[in-house]
């Protein structure tokens, strides 16, 4: 089993794009720890967006993770002369499966009135109203925390009507084109250029049930064979869903 190294650093939630898109130039995967607040009634919990976050990257324990972890570092460091961001941590990882680590943190939550996304690995009893959306993210970006996509999906329990279609860029998990599809959405085309999204998008499809109407493609706008049975950029009645996840 390889060893790793984990790297992270603190930030403010202005900052965390940034630190990110370093730490995915050099890292192999990014994940964002955001911190979460129960819910007064219980119910879930909610993304606090005035706390800071924790900005996380692992390498493998290679020849070249010394070079790797020094221009992050020297990346974060000048991040902070920015913005506030917390000088680079780093520590050895023990051998486990550290892709699945995050998982243990992960719990269910509320978005808008009636979606809640629940991670496949969890149980959780549902009122009559609910929308479940089951999701693993796996590699891809889209689990709900996030204040876009959270957004993203209050705007579509808000505004999208029945039988519309979706167009979704930037797929990611899925997660978008399945709150579509349970909001009522008669046909959604998800598009990821990425093959891992693509492939996480099309597992959480099926676990949902919903692959009558949601159809995933790697591509873009574009790509020949892609959009000519499906929503068209610009018609009516095709709301974007997402810019990316």
């Amino acid at each position: 089993m390889t060893a790793w190294l984990e790297l992270s650093a603190v930030a403010e939630p202005e900052a965390a794009d940034a630190v990110a898109e370093v730490f995915g130039r050099w890292g192999r995967g990014v994940a964002v720890e955001q911190p979460v607040r129960d819910a007064p009634d219980g119910d879930g919990g909610w993304v606090d967006p005035r706390r800071n976050v924790v900005v996380k990257t692992y390498l493998p324990l290679d020849e070249d993770a010394e070079r790797r972890r020094r221009l992050l570092e020297e990346a974060v460091w000048h991040l902070g002369r920015l913005r506030h961001v917390e000088s680079l941590q780093t520590r050895a990882l023990a051998e486990e499966d550290w892709a699945h680590a995050w998982k243990r943190f992960f719990f269910p939550h509320r978005v808008g009135r009636r979606l809640v996304i629940v991670p496949s690995w969890r149980r959780r009893a549902r009122a009559p109203a609910d929308l479940v959306i089951r999701l693993d993210p796996g590699m891809a970006f889209g689990t709900g925390l996030h204040p876009t996509t959270r957004m993203c999906l209050a705007l579509l329990e808000e505004h999208l009507r029945p039988d519309e279609r979706v167009l979704d860029f930037g797929c990611g998990s899925g997660i978008l084109s399945i709150g579509a599809a349970r909001l009522g959405a008669a046909r959604i085309l998800a598009l990821d250029v990425d093959a891992i999204a693509v492939r996480v998008a099309q597992e959480n499809v099926r676990r949902n049930r919903v692959i009558r109407r949601v159809r995933v493609r790697q591509g873009t706008v574009g790509t020949d064979g892609l959009v000519e049975d499906g929503p068209t950029p610009g018609s009516a009645g095709v709301p974007p869903a997402s810019v990316g996840g």
